[in-house]
């Protein structure tokens, strides 16, 4: 059983460590969000991914800002599946926004917006959100980014 908000400070306070004070964290929680059957780990790793991605992207950006959103989301369709309901996370930023050509291929390894990118950190994410038999999307222009991560709140049995 895991707590989301739990997980989100955690990531918090790793990319706070990185650069303290340089983008304003924005905390929208959803108080009566109940705990996931998740592994931690592999959800601060996962969540760590996107939030790292969005640090990197407002590295040029004047005023940045990361808002880390949670809400309960009922009847939502993952795959063939349609759990009664899920967690949504989004982490947002104002950034540039991710470049139309690497769009649909974001997820890929070995795919980076950055020169020095490994290109790894999406398409793990992707597999870890993918084991907790959960869902990732992306909404992405100039000034707006979100990434959505939607996890059941019971899961079939346990993580694939």
């Amino acid at each position: 059983s895991t707590n989301l908000h739990q997980v989100l400070e955690r990531v918090v306070q790793l990319v706070e460590a990185e650069a303290p004070g340089r983008i304003e964290i924005v905390r929208d929680y959803d108080p009566s969000l109940p705990n996931v059957e998740a592994d931690l780990e592999q959800l601060i790793q996962a969540m760590l991914n996107i939030v790292r991605n969005a640090q990197q992207a407002l590295e040029n950006t004047p005023n940045p800002q990361i808002r880390l959103r949670t809400r309960i989301i009922r009847q939502f369709t993952i795959g063939n599946a349609r759990p009664r309901m899920v967690a949504r996370i989004d982490v947002s930023d104002n950034g540039p926004g991710v470049p139309p050509d690497l769009s649909e291929r974001i997820y890929y390894p070995m795919i980076s917006g950055r020169a020095d990118g490994s290109g790894l950190g999406l398409s793990i994410t992707q597999s870890i959100v993918n084991q907790h038999h959960g869902l990732i999307e992306c909404d992405s222009r100039p000034g707006a980014t979100t990434f959505s991560v939607y996890l059941p709140l019971e899961q079939p049995h346990g993580p694939k």
